[in-house]
C-alpha cells in the first residue's frame, strides 16, 4: 500500500465490536498489521498454495486477511461465515486442488499473527498481483450459490470501482459507510475500493436504525453503498433522515427491486444529484449508472451503460432486439475478456462477444435499462410463461402489501400454479385473496394471477439483504 509510506496517519478502517465499542486503524497500522499477517501465512505454509479461503464476519480480520492474501500474491476465496456444511460442499464444488491447498484464515490464525512471539521471517511483498482478484458467491438468487472467480487482478477490479463510485460522491478523503456483509460483491468491493484509495471505511457492527444513527452522528460520513432492502429499513427513521441529510455528499445502491415510493423519498429527502443506482453482477462484465435526475425522468430504469460499458437485449438465439422489446440482459466492456472466465456464457461469438448475466430486461428509446426478472424466474404454467417479477410488481402496487415474493406450486392439471408469499401492512388483518386476485385482474391475465397466497411476517433473506429465492417452491 504505498498510502503506508505517503500517508501512514491517515484513517482508513474504524470497526465497531460486538459490545458496542469502536477500534480505529491508521494506514500505517493497518499496513503493519497486514505484513506482519502475511509472513506468519508464509512462515506457517512456506510452499504455499495460489489461494486461501476465507470465511469470516465483517471487520478488521476479514479486511486484513484479503489484503495479506494479494501481498502473498494469492487469491482469497470467500464464503459467507453463517454458511451451512452443506452449501459449503456447493460452494466449493468444482475447484477442486483450490480448496484443498489454500491456507486457511480464521480468528486464530489472524490472532497468533499478531502474537509478540509469532514467526517473523523477513518479509518482502512479491510485488505480483494475483491474476483473479477473489472468488465470490453467485447464483444466490436460482439455488445454492457457487464460487465465481473475477478473472482480473486486484488494481484492476479496485479502480474500476473507484471510476464508478467518483461518479457518485466518492473521493479519497471520504468517510465512507460500509454495512453490506462483505462476502458478497458490491459491500467488498466498496469496501475494499475505499481503504486502498484512501478513504476513511466505517464498519457497522449490524444494521439497526438506534446504533446507525449513533454511527452517523459519530462520524459524520459522506458516502455510502447501500441496497434498496437496506434504504427500506432506513425509510422510516426521521433522526437517522437527518443525520444524513447533513452529511452525505453521495450514495450508491444496487439494483435489486426498490421500491418505487421507496427510491423517490430517497431523492425528495436527500436530493436527486446525491443519489444513484449501478446494475452490475458478481461476474463484474459491465455496469450502468443513473443519478436521481436521471430515474424521475426514466422511472425504474437501472441507468445507462457506465463508460465504455455496452449492453445487448438478445432473444434465445443471441440477436439483437430493438428498444422495448424484452430479451436476456448482456454486456461488455473494455474488461470483458479480462473478467470473464470459461464459466460465463458468451452471447455471441468473436470479436463481438457480450457475455450473458441471466437478467431479463429491455431498453427504452435513449438507451436506459429496465429489468423485469430472471430467466430463471419464468414459471411454465399451463405451457403459458408467467414472469414471477411481473406478478409479484402486480402485488406490490397494493396498499396492504409491503414485501412479495412469487414462487411455483405444483398442480396436477396446469403443471404449476402461482402462489405468492407476502407480507402485509398489518399481519392481524390481512387483504383477503378475492381482493387481491381482483386487484391483480386489472394488469394481468387471468392465469398470471396467483391462486393461493400466504401470509408472514417477514421474508427469508440473505446477509446482503436479498430475499433467498432459492427456496421457493
Amino acid at each position: 500500500m504505498s498510502l503506508a509510506r505517503t500517508s501512514p496517519e491517515r484513517p482508513a478502517l474504524s470497526v465497531e465490536s460486538a459490545d458496542g465499542t469502536w477500534t480505529h486503524y491508521t494506514v500505517g497500522e493497518l499496513y503493519e498489521r497486514v505484513a506482519a499477517t502475511a509472513a506468519y501465512a508464509l512462515a506457517a505454509d512456506p510452499p504455499g498454495g495460489d489461494h486461501t479461503l476465507v470465511a469470516l464476519p465483517n471487520g478488521e480480520g476479514l479486511v486484513r486477511a484479503v489484503l495479506a492474501s494479494w501481498m502473498l500474491g494469492r487469491t482469497p476465496m470467500l464464503t459467507p461465515p453463517e454458511a451451512t456444511d452443506p452449501e459449503k460442499r456447493v460452494l466449493s464444488m468444482g475447484l477442486g486442488r483450490k480448496t484443498q491447498e489454500a491456507f486457511i484464515w480464521s480468528e486464530s490464525t489472524l490472532a497468533a499473527a499478531l502474537e509478540p512471539d509469532a514467526p517473523q521471517p523477513h518479509f518482502t511483498p512479491r510485488g505480483q498481483e494475483p491474476p483473479v482478484t477473489w472468488y465470490l458467491p453467485t447464483g444466490g438468487s436460482t439455488g445454492l450459490p457457487s464460487l465465481f472467480p473475477v478473472s482480473p487482478r486486484p488494481a484492476t477490479v479496485l479502480t474500476g470501482a473507484r471510476r464508478l463510485m467518483k461518479r457518485t460522491g466518492w473521493s479519497p478523503e471520504a468517510v465512507q459507510l460500509s454495512l453490506g456483509p462483505l462476502s458478497h460483491t458490491a459491500p467488498l468491493t466498496m469496501c475494499m475500493a475505499g481503504i486502498t484509495g484512501g478513504a476513511h471505511v466505517v464498519m457497522l457492527r449490524r444494521l439497526d436504525p438506534a446504533s446507525l444513527e449513533s454511527t452517523v452522528n459519530r462520524f459524520a460520513p459522506t458516502w455510502c453503498q447501500l441496497t434498496p432492502h437496506q434504504m427500506s429499513l432506513i425509510d422510516a427513521h426521521k433522526g437517522l433522515w437527518d443525520a444524513l441529510s447533513r452529511s452525505l455528499i453521495g450514495m450508491l445502491h444496487t439494483s435489486a427491486p426498490c421500491p418505487d415510493e421507496v427510491k423517490r423519498r430517497w431523492i425528495s429527502r436527500l436530493g436527486a444529484e446525491r443519489v444513484h443506482e449501478t446494475y452490475s453482477s458478481t461476474q463484474a462484465v459491465g455496469a450502468t449508472l443513473c443519478d436521481g435526475d436521471e430515474w424521475l425522468a426514466h422511472p425504474g430504469t437501472v441507468g445507462r451503460p457506465f463508460l465504455s460499458n455496452q449492453v445487448l437485449i438478445a432473444d434465445e438465439e443471441g440477436r439483437s432486439l430493438p428498444p422495448g422489446d424484452v430479451g436476456e440482459v448482456c454486456m461488455r466492456s473494455e474488461w470483458t475478456d479480462l473478467f470473464a472466465g470459461e464459466d460465463v456464457r458468451r452471447v455471441r461469438s468473436g470479436g463481438d462477444d457480450f457475455l450473458g448475466v441471466g437478467d431479463l430486461g429491455y431498453t427504452d428509446s435513449d438507451g436506459y435499462l429496465y429489468l423485469t426478472g430472471r430467466l430463471d424466474d419464468i414459471i411454465l404454467v399451463g405451457g403459458a410463461n408467467v414472469s414471477a417479477r411481473e406478478v409479484e410488481n402486480v402485488l406490490l402496487a397494493h396498499p396492504d402489501v409491503l414485501e412479495v415474493v412469487v414462487v411455483k406450486r405444483l398442480d396436477p392439471l396446469m403443471g404449476h400454479v402461482i402462489h405468492a408469499v407476502m407480507v402485509p401492512s398489518d399481519l392481524a388483518s390481512p387483504p383477503g385473496i378475492e381482493g387481491l386476485r381482483r386487484h391483480c385482474l386489472r394488469s394481468l391475465s387471468p392465469y398470471k394471477v396467483p391462486w393461493a397466497v400466504d401470509w408472514v411476517e417477514n421474508l427469508p433473506r440473505s446477509h446482503a439483504g436479498k430475499v433467498e429465492r432459492f427456496l421457493r417452491g
